[in-house]
């Protein structure tokens, strides 16, 4: 089995915050190297450029033989590429892209991991994708699930990690997300303990760990309010707040914003939709939310509907043993304190809040994959021995 390591270090790869994201979330898989992203990095003057640039880079890694590298440039590519784009043949630009992408993944990991198993399980009118290893005497059954706009592939590397701790694991998507989105087009909603369950109905799981990523720490949360065969919860990280967090990241113009959201008729929903729709990034962004969520078609529909992804009625459900995680330089961390004296009823309650003396303190610990997965498992070890 092909041994999981991560580089440790957040870099200045480009002058957009958004954009050098991502390209440190490729550095933190290992594939690509410093030097390089800096090259790419100087080489992108916005999104269009970015498209181009990772789907050419794809092909020639595919070319090559490099089955993980390509897979992340064709995900790069598909991340921003606009929901409704087509290609030259009129087919759906993102969805051929993931699909180049998610094939380039499996060929990887089924190759590198033989152990790893995937599984479509029947759920309502369609089927839930999972990827999953079992061993013999195992510390603990981790659940895995990713947030909002989230590919399973994405955080495919830590189903390896799990494994060479000893853990059983499953990795599944939902409603909104990867496959079930891309080609069933089912939308997300926030009762997560639904599909949650039907995984755990699936394989007879019990007394497991549940791990949400990025927004999954509303939706595991959920779950876990809902399931008490979740044991463990991890929230990574939390989101508390997903409306209130993006309010208080616009400052002074949040009160103003938070009014018109009560108010779908007032005139200036007219500029507000047309300064949107001028900027890639927004309209990008915007497009997501559409895609992603049942019945959203406008600005003041997406603000008010993501209102629902919140812990603060739930958490005085949670009666597990609970891990919050947070970077100090994430949007949602605005949230910790509240989020942690929310849990009144929660068995335990550990926080731990990541720094940039760590390499750590941005959203979902990119930067410091290692860390973060050593503190998970850790603390479930702490927890399973009691």
């Amino acid at each position: 089995m092909t041994k999981v390591t991560f580089p440790v270090g957040y870099y200045r790869f480009h002058e957009d915050e958004g954009l050098n994201f991502q390209l440190n979330r490729f550095f933190t898989y290992g594939v690509f190297d410093k030097e390089e992203l800096m090259g790419i990095g100087r080489s992108i003057d916005g999104f269009e450029k970015w498209i181009s640039l990772f789907t050419e880079l794809g092909q020639k890694e595919e070319k090559a033989g490099n089955a993980l590298k390509a897979a992340i440039c064709y995900r790069a590519a598909q991340f921003y590429t606009l929901s409704g784009e087509k290609n030259a043949e009129g087919q759906s630009l993102k969805h051929v892209l993931y699909d180049k992408c998610v094939n380039l993944f499996n060929a990887y990991f089924f190759e590198a991991y033989p152990e790893l198993k995937f599984v479509r399980i029947p759920y309502e009118s369609y089927e839930l994708p999972v990827y999953y290893s079992t061993c013999e005497d195992a510390v603990d059954t981790i659940v895995i699930h990713g947030g909002y706009d989230s590919i399973c592939q994405d955080f495919l590397m830590m189903v390896p990690y799990f494994m060479e701790r000893h853990f059983n694991v499953y990795f599944f998507e939902g409603p909104g997300q990867g496959e079930v989105l891309m080609h069933h087009d089912v939308r997300m909603i926030p009762e997560w303990e639904n599909c949650t369950g039907a995984v755990l109905d699936h394989f007879k799981l019990d007394n497991v760990t549940l791990i949400g990523i990025s927004l999954g720490g509303y939706l595991a949360t959920r779950a876990a309010a809902y399931d008490k065969r979740i044991a463990r919860l991890v929230m990574y990280d939390l989101i508390y707040d997903f409306y209130g967090a993006i309010l208080n990241k616009m400052g002074k113009a949040g009160k103003l914003f938070d009014y018109l959201t009560h108010h779908p008729k007032n005139i200036l929903w007219r500029s507000i939709n047309r300064k949107l729709d001028q900027k890639y990034f927004s309209r990008w962004l915007l497009l997501q939310g559409y895609a992603i969520y049942e019945n959203i078609h406008t600005p003041f529909e997406y603000f008010n509907h993501i209102k629902k992804y919140n812990t603060r009625e739930i958490s005085k459900m949670i009666t597990q043993d609970v891990l919050v995680l947070a970077g100090a330089g994430d949007i949602y961390t605005v949230f910790y304190k509240e989020q942690l004296d929310a849990l009144v009823n929660a068995k335990s309650v550990t926080g731990r809040l990541f720094t940039s003396k760590e390499s750590a303190d941005h959203h979902c610990q990119v930067g410091n994959m290692g860390l973060l997965l050593d503190t998970i498992s850790g603390w479930i070890r702490q927890k399973c021995n009691g």
